[in-house]
C-alpha cells in the first residue's frame, strides 16, 4: 500500500520518539584529587591533556584506541620516542584542542569524549564539567611527595578501575612495588660513606641550572636508588642553583632530565657557553648520565617507572645492583606490560635517545 508522503513523515516521526534513548551504563570512582566521577562503563572516546596519559592508559588496558584527542606535546613524545610504534593507531589522535594550560571548548565538544583526563591543577576543569563532559584529575606530585612509584601506582589502581582492568592494573603495581622493595633492601646496607652525592638537573642549559631538592621526582630517584641529593636542605623541590654553588657541592655523580637537550659529552666538552665543567668530580670521572625515555619520559611519572629505578640503582650502585642487565630487564617488561619485542638498537634508543 502506498502511503503518502506526510503519513510517511509522520509514521517515522513517531516511530523515532517511540524508541527511548538507551540509558549508557555508568559506575563511579574517585580521582585523584578525591572527587567522585561518574564515568560510562564502557569508555570508547577520551580526551586528555595530561602528558603522561596515553602511556598509563596503554599499560593500565593494553590499548590506546579510544584516546581520540590529546597534548600536541603528547603527541611530539609519542612521535618520536616508542609509544608511536608500539600503538600506532595513537598518531590519529586530535591535538587542536588544546595548548599550554588552556583548552578550548568548542573544539573538545566536536571529539565528543566519554571523559576528559587532566591535570589536578587544570584551570578548566570547571569549565569542561560545565559541559557535561566527565573530568577525571590525575596527579604528578599533589598526592605523593615526589614517591614516583607511589604516584605509578595510584594512576595504576584509578585507571583499572576506570578500564574495569583491577587485574591487569594490580599486576603491574605488584611490579613497581617489588622493585622498590627490592632498591631499598640494598640500600640500606650502605653507610652514608658509601652513598655518591648526586645532583639532579631538572634544567641544565646556557641560562637555566636548575636542580631537584627534596620533594621532587629527582631527589625521590637519588635517594632510593643509593646516593645522596646534595641539593641544600634549604632548597625548594625545583631550585634555581649557580655554578659556584655547584663547585662548591662538587657531586661525584650527575644525572640531566630529558626536559634539556643537554647531553653528558656537551659537559665533558665543555660546550655549554658561560659553564667551565671541567672542575666538577662527576665530569672528570665522566659520571654525567642522560635519563632514558622508553614509552615516555623517564624522570617524571610515567608508565616506565620501574625501570627508571632500577636504571638509576645501577648508575649510583653499579656492583650491589650488577645481578642484572638494563637491557633484559627492559625488554622482559616490555614484553609483559605491552606485548612488545624490542629489537637491540630500540633498547638502545631508550638509554641513549637522540633527540
Amino acid at each position: 500500500m502506498n502511503l503518502p508522503a506526510y503519513s510517511v513523515a509522520l509514521l517515522a516521526g513517531t516511530a523515532l520518539f517511540a524508541l527511548p534513548a538507551m540509558a549508557q551504563d555508568t559506575h563511579t570512582v574517585t580521582d585523584r584529587m578525591g572527587r567522585t566521577v561518574e564515568l560510562p562503563v564502557n569508555i570508547e572516546r577520551i580526551a586528555t591533556e595530561f602528558l603522561p596519559f596515553p602511556s598509563a592508559w596503554f599499560i593500565s588496558t593494553g590499548s590506546a584506541d579510544e584516546i581520540v584527542g590529546m597534548h600536541p606535546d603528547s603527541m611530539r613524545m609519542a612521535e618520536r620516542a616508542l609509544l608511536g610504534r608500539i600503538a600506532p593507531n595513537l598518531l590519529n589522535a586530535e591535538t587542536g584542542f588544546t595548548q599550554g594550560n588552556s583548552v578550548n571548548i568548542e573544539e573538545l565538544l566536536r571529539l565528543s569524549p566519554d571523559v576528559f583526563v587532566s591535570y589536578e591543577t587544570m584551570p578548566a576543569i570547571a569549565e569542561v564539567e560545565r559541559t557535561n563532559i566527565p573530568v577525571l584529575a590525575m596527579d604528578v606530585l599533589s598526592n605523593s611527595g615526589g614517591n614516583v612509584i607511589q604516584t605509578y601506582s595510584g594512576w595504576m589502581e584509578l585507571l583499572g578501575q576506570v578500564a574495569g582492568q583491577e587485574e591487569r592494573t594490580a599486576e603491574i603495581i605488584a611490579y613497581g612495588q617489588a622493585a622498590l622493595e627490592e632498591t631499598r633492601a640494598r640500600v640500606t646496607t650502605l653507610a652514608d660513606a658509601e652513598k655518591p652525592g648526586a645532583l639532579f638537573f631538572a634544567r641544565l642549559e646556557e641560562k637555566s641550572l636548575k636542580v631537584n631538592g627534596a620533594g621532587h621526582f629527582g631527589n625521590f630517584w637519588v635517594v632510593e636508588s643509593g646516593a645522596r641529593n646534595l641539593a641544600p636542605a634549604d632548597f625548594a623541590p625545583l631550585a634555581d642553583i649557580d655554578m659556584e654553588q655547584i663547585y662548591s657541592l662538587n657531586p661525584e655523580v650527575i644525572f640531566i632530565s630529558n626536559f634539556s637537550p643537554t647531553k653528558p659529552e656537551d659537559l665533558y666538552e665543555n660546550r655549554v657557553p658561560g659553564q667551565d665543567w671541567s672542575h666538577v668530580k662527576a665530569v672528570q670521572d665522566r659520571r654525567v648520565h642522560k635519563i632514558p625515555e622508553g614509552i615516555f619520559q623517564w624522570y617524571p611519572p610515567s608508565a616506565d617507572a620501574p625501570l627508571m629505578l632500577k636504571w638509576m640503582a645501577q648508575k649510583n650502585q653499579p656492583e650491589l645492583f650488577a645481578h642484572y642487565a638494563i637491557e633484559d630487564e627492559i625488554k622482559g617488561y616490555y614484553s609483559r606490560f605491552y606485548g612488545y619485542t624490542l629489537s637491540d638498537d630500540e633498547v638502545a634508543l631508550i638509554l641513549d635517545p637522540q633527540f
